[in-house]
């Protein structure tokens, strides 16, 4: 179901790259917290990384439950210029962090991923970073939603661990692999 729902938040937030060519939108892989990884993300934006960092489960029966999820949006925009060029932008073209929020605020709020189940709702908006890093000014925003939907315990826990596949690629960002091993796990 979480994974399920990010899917579905990044489908939603993918249409806005007919009026934005340029926009990135993905799950987010800590670049914030990692500075090999942060360079990466300033030749990406303007940016939309997704997480999930909370989910609250309440017991309504023995296999039912009430789920909140709260997921966060990382909103990013870069600028050579000056800070307030990152949140304010310069142009259509050249989109500041603060249109950016504003987009994503339009298609999330009050959207229904699944039909008939509760809408998101959002929560809190927080200001990540905003600053210089290397040449450019980089400014992002944390905008937290919350949804809340019915749970029901699984029936079957997961199938018998038969295996493991493991693809090796050269050079790493190729997608095809060029080597695969298949190692079955027998009973001993």
């Amino acid at each position: 179901m979480v994974g399920e729902l990010e899917d579905l938040i990044e489908a939603r937030l993918n249409e806005l790259k007919t009026r934005l060519p340029r926009l990135v939108v993905e799950s987010y892989g800590g670049e914030l917290s990692d500075p090999d990884l942060l360079p990466d993300l300033l030749k990406r934006c303007p940016a939309i990384l997704v997480m999930v960092p909370k989910a609250v489960f309440n017991r309504r029966s023995n296999s039912r439950y009430v789920v909140s999820i709260t997921f966060r949006l990382i909103i990013a925009a870069r600028h050579p210029r000056s800070e307030k060029a990152t949140r304010r932008g310069t142009s259509d073209k050249d989109i500041g962090s603060y249109a950016l929020w504003e987009a994503c605020m339009h298609q999330l709020v009050d959207w229904q991923p699944w039909a008939e189940r509760a809408p998101i709702k959002p929560t809190e908006l927080s200001n990540l970073v905003n600053g210089k890093f290397s040449n450019d000014h980089l400014s992002v925003l944390g905008q937290s939603f919350n949804i809340e939907l019915d749970w029901e315990k699984p029936i079957e826990a997961l199938p018998d661990f038969l295996g493991i596949t493991m693809d090796y690629h050269t050079p790493s960002d190729n997608p095809d692999p060029v080597a695969t091993d298949n190692i079955e796990l027998r009973d001993v």
